[in-house]
């Protein structure tokens, strides 16, 4: 069993024993090459998602969270890699591009750090570059809940949206990162 899978069952108990946790539309989850964009509310976004998300999701993680050697080692043994969110990070949009053809899930969050309100102002580019990029299929994911010992969590996965039907004009130039980005996001917040 690898060290994800093992994470997984792990987390599993864990979560189910402290929140109660509803989880809907796994059906629509997709179990390769897809982009899985989630609103981001807090630090254990990821773990809940990749807890209750049937496939295997390759994160793209805050860069600071590799300056500790040991939890860089855990974060790149699960299949996470760093990005730099506060400038182009092109090696990391490389790597996210080359895992997303290769067929594995690369999870990101879209406002590209914690959000408690939505504000469209927050959503990068970068999430419609990786889309129209790959081609691929988008896997949007809501989640709800205040996080608090005890309390209700719900993760829908609502069905996958094809990049083509987030374009409205492929004449637009870098614009159109954005405009799908938007999109993306309209989905998730749906």
């Amino acid at each position: 069993m690898g060290l994800y899978k093992f994470f997984v069952i792990l987390a599993k108990i864990i979560l189910r024993i402290f929140y109660r946790i509803q989880v809907q539309g796994q059906e629509n989850a997709l179990e390769s090459g897809a982009l899985v964009c989630s609103n981001h509310i807090s630090a254990w976004d990821p773990i809940f998602i990749s807890t209750f998300y049937p496939h295997p999701i390759k994160w793209m993680a805050k860069h600071e969270l590799f300056e500790n050697k040991f939890l860089a080692n855990i974060l790149a043994r699960l299949g996470a890699f760093p990005v730099q969110r506060d400038k182009n990070d092109l090696t990391a949009m490389k790597k996210a591009i080359r895992l997303a053809k290769k067929g594995d899930n690369v999870g990101i969050f879209p406002e590209g750090t914690r959000v408690k309100k939505r504000d469209k102002n927050l959503v990068k580019p970068g999430v419609g570059l990786l889309a129209l990029k790959t081609q691929g299929l988008v896997s949007p994911i809501t989640i709800l809940g205040n996080y608090k010992i005890f309390s209700k969590m719900k993760i829908i996965i609502h069905p996958a949206i094809k990049v083509q039907d987030l374009v409205q004009d492929k004449d637009k130039g870098q614009e159109i990162y954005q405009e799908v980005a938007l999109a993306i996001m309209d989905e998730i917040y749906k």
